[in-house]
């Protein structure tokens, strides 16, 4: 069982400092969380870093103005990551009822595969479906209220939760590639799992990735939108889809498939979905590894694809 916090603030020579423990009850942050905001200052602007620590009576305690204007700052932060909504979504009239897969476009997710993972993983986090609709296909699907989805839309901070909707606290200050982090938003999850087989962070992670690619198939997106899932930042879930990539097995329908090939599908898979943007190839080289000039080539060959034919 944790420790209890012991908070403490003090005023010296008319300046109010605090220790770790009241800044993780003032935020709500895990030890790890909290730690690691230290840990990363330098990354921080000037004006806003987290404050140095003072040794007082053997214990370490951290300016409370400094810290308050760090952590505001840490907030908006959050708030400017947090998707946004289609300008449509506040056009509607609260009472109108869309499907699940128009909810899904209003939000800005990826598809409608990301409302039914919250639904199923965070009970309470994503707002109910009040019944069914007609589907594209004409097979009723589920219905969600606008009113519901616009307040839903309204308290998204940029807080994650996850997979147990724990609220895991933010997750944005963590380096590429640090399992700490994922070990944080994932730990429920593990704790769960711990009487079977021992995982570590990164090799759930690589399984939930493995799980989306089976049931939607790749997407550039797709560490984005783990992301949003599991909590986390995007780019350790880029280094986790990446690594996914690299050890499944090529489809037994294509064996004679090649890297390139496999490369000018992903290239063309990313023009489809962000447009004949400029960096596209050195975006690829990042999530996916891989000199840029190879992603170059990949893109030609996309682009290639995805001349109409005459």
């Amino acid at each position: 069982m944790p420790n209890p916090l012991n908070p403490q603030r003090r005023v010296i020579g008319g300046r109010a400092v605090v220790n770790r423990d009241w800044i993780r009850e003032f935020t709500g942050a895990s030890v790890g969380t909290a730690a690691r905001w230290y840990k990363v200052r330098d990354e921080q602007p000037k004006e806003h870093r987290h404050p140095e620590k003072e040794r007082i009576d053997g214990a370490d305690f951290y300016d409370e103005k400094q810290f308050r204007d760090f952590y505001t700052w840490f907030q908006n932060e959050k708030q400017s990551k947090v998707l946004k909504a289609d300008p449509e979504l506040y056009k509607l009239h609260s009472e109108t009822v869309v499907s699940i897969n128009k909810a899904a476009q209003l939000l800005g997710f990826k598809g409608p595969s990301t409302i039914r993972k919250y639904l199923k993983d965070n009970p309470g986090y994503f707002p109910d479906s009040v019944g069914e609709v007609e589907g594209p296909t004409g097979r009723m699907i589920p219905g969600f209220r606008v009113g519901d989805l616009q307040d839903f839309d309204r308290n998204r901070t940029g807080d994650k939760l996850g997979k147990a909707g724990r609220r895991t606290g933010p997750q944005e200050e963590a380096p590429v590639g640090r399992p700490s982090a994922l070990e944080e938003v994932l730990a429920a999850e593990l704790s769960a799992r711990a009487g079977g087989e021992p995982l570590t962070a990164t090799q759930l992670a690589e399984q939930f990735a493995a799980e989306a690619i089976d049931r939607d198939g790749y997407h550039p997106g797709l560490a984005a939108e783990l992301s949003v899932q599991y909590g986390g930042p995007q780019r350790s879930w880029e280094y986790v889809v990446r690594n996914t990539l690299e050890h499944r097995p090529a489809p037994a329908a294509t064996p004679s498939r090649s890297e390139a090939d496999r490369r000018a599908e992903i290239a063309l898979a990313a023009l489809r979905e962000r447009g004949d943007v400029r960096g596209l190839a050195a975006s690829l080289a990042r999530e996916h590894g891989g000199s840029r000039d190879v992603w170059e080539r990949a893109v030609k060959a996309a682009r290639r694809l995805a001349e109409p034919t005459t």
